[in-house]
């Protein structure tokens, strides 16, 4: 061959091979394997977002359902499919090709990538993974009883010098509960015995708080008589245990001689002794995990008194009786009592039930707050402001109330000033004590049961009526609001329908999940969100702390 014609003939070769490597380039088709079945893609196709899930995957076609995004809460379900060409894919939604030819530069499990144009305008066709965010669920606390309970019986948190702190009340009159307990007060009263000041604490089982509110239980009895463990005692420990509270349900000093004096001594080392138990679960926080912001102490009758007292008395306040003089000793301060912790605390709210307070002017001692309950008709503790035990010392009204007229004129003629006003001091009852309460600017509720008497949990057995449960469930919410004074909400914004917001609450940090839906954006207010159109339920749930480390879980369904 001569060379000339040999140098064309190579030059034909290569063009060839240059042709044939072209052409083939030009067939080789694009591979959809990759795409995955498992997960949503979201992102931009032709004329909007979209969100797209694959159901069959194969080499040159991926089948599924795609949803695109629009101001509806619920995105409408279509057909959608990518079939693939020579270094081009077409997409069809239900069934009918969108009018754009995508090419594809990036095909794999996470992401899907092209370009097209319109009108000679290049725009980007973009399918990205959805991956949903971050979510962490978290108890959430205060809602419900769910905890099983444990206690613990008989801690000894003080000792003191006294007449008895165990009298478990009976089915007769005060007169014969005194009468029968008037040699220990003789045999006592000039020396007093040493007594162990006992508590029992109920604790929440499997609870996974790290801190929990502290509730204070102080039973009544008039200072006489009344123990720790009374079945209203006993089941509202459990209550509020089950609750998430560490509940200490506590026995104190009681027992007086008949006069005024000594009965307000008698109330004065109720309060000294309920310090004494409260600084020794404050020194004993951290055994009980027990927050020390949240401390809330409750009672009836000379238990109410007592939590009163415990919450807003200051040395200050002490009764004039309690102090010494050339014929008495003093009773010593308010923290008296061994051992003498050096924790201070505050109260953060007080269940009153049908108590009183000596000294009205002390409520502005402490921001404390109070849910009080009481009968107008009381005449054991005032309801308003007078002197206490009525039913119980003055003998003209008992002699009445046995229907002997003839007792009662002769009781009349002996007694010109009726016992309880010789025995007792005038006592502020809940409704003024609501009064200066509100007047002073703390938050206080009065629930005032008309022509009600005294112990309104209880009948004339000392069996539980229903009011105890009004009075358990009041006391739960009232408590709880102090805990949690704005609890969260989800509420849908209907000026934008794929918002959704969140109110109240002051939130620490808080987590989005949807049910059947997708989450395009989230913050700790809001959230933008489509759910997907199916016969399945939709939810939105939320979770996280508030500020105080409190945990919420909400839902909003559909």
């Amino acid at each position: 061959m001569i060379p000339f014609v040999k140098k064309i003939y190579h030059i034909l070769i290569i063009s060839l091979i240059i042709t044939l490597a072209f052409v083939f380039a030009g067939c080789e088709k694009i591979d959809l394997s990759e795409i995955r079945t498992d997960c949503y893609y979201l992102g931009q196709c032709n004329d909007g977002t979209y969100i797209v899930k694959f159901d069959a995957v194969g080499s040159d076609k991926a089948d599924g359902k795609c949803y695109k995004v629009e101001n509806e809460p619920v995105a409408k379900e279509k057909l959608f499919s990518i079939e693939a060409g020579h270094k081009k894919c077409s997409v069809k939604i239900n069934n009918v090709e969108i009018p754009v030819k995508v090419i594809p530069s990036v095909i794999s499990s996470d992401s899907i990538i092209g370009e097209y144009t319109i009108a000679k305008e290049k725009h980007y066709f973009q399918l990205y993974k959805y991956d949903y965010p971050e979510y962490k669920e978290f108890e959430a606390q205060f809602e419900k009883e769910k905890y099983k309970v444990a206690v613990t019986k008989d801690i000894v948190y003080g000792n003191a010098k006294g007449f008895w702190s165990y009298n478990p009340e009976k089915n007769e009159t005060f007169a014969k509960t005194y009468t029968d307990k008037l040699g220990e007060l003789m045999k006592y009263n000039l020396s007093p015995r040493d007594i162990d000041l006992k508590m029992d604490i109920y604790v929440p089982q499997d609870d996974t708080s790290k801190l929990r509110p502290l509730l204070m239980l102080i039973h009544g009895g008039a200072f006489f008589n009344g123990d720790k463990a009374s079945e209203a005692y006993t089941k509202w420990s459990t209550h509020f245990a089950k609750m998430g509270f560490v509940v200490a349900s506590i026995n104190y000093r009681m027992g007086y001689l008949p006069s005024a004096d000594q009965i307000d001594c008698a109330g004065y080392r109720a309060v000294q002794d309920a310090n004494a138990a409260m600084r020794y679960l404050v020194h004993n926080a951290a055994k009980y995990r027990i927050n020390t912001n949240w401390i809330f102490v409750g009672g009836t009758s000379a238990g109410a008194i007592t939590a009163l007292n415990l919450a807003f008395m200051r040395n200050k306040n002490r009764p004039e009786s309690t102090r010494g003089s050339l014929f008495k000793s003093d009773l010593g301060d308010i923290e008296s009592v061994s051992p003498q912790y050096k924790e201070n605390f505050s109260i953060k709210a007080v269940a009153n039930m049908w108590g009183a307070v000596h000294d009205i002017n002390m409520i502005s001692n402490a921001k404390t707050s109070i849910i009080s309950f009481h009968g107008d008709a009381d005449n054991i503790v005032p309801y308003g402001y007078d002197h206490p035990f009525n039913d119980v010392l003055d003998p003209i009204k008992i002699a009445l109330r046995n229907n002997d007229s003839k007792e009662a004129k002769s009781v009349k003629d002996i007694f010109s000033l009726p016992l309880n006003k010789a025995l007792t001091n005038k006592m502020y009852g809940s409704s003024l004590v609501d009064k200066m309460a509100k007047a002073k600017g703390n938050r206080s509720k009065l629930f005032t049961y008309p022509g009600g008497g005294h112990s309104l949990h209880v009948d004339k057995d000392n069996n539980l009526v229903p009011y105890f449960y009004f009075i358990q469930d009041s006391v739960t919410k009232f408590f709880i609001e102090e805990l949690i004074p704005a609890p969260i909400s989800i509420e849908h914004d209907k000026s934008n329908q794929l918002c959704y917001r969140i109110k109240g609450g002051n939130i620490a940090d808080i987590y989005w999940k949807v049910e059947n839906g997708i989450i395009l954006e989230s913050n700790k207010k809001q959230a933008k969100i489509v759910f997907l159109s199916s016969k399945n339920s939709k939810k939105i749930i939320v979770s996280g702390h508030y500020s105080n480390g409190i945990g919420f879980l909400k839902e909003l369904k559909f």
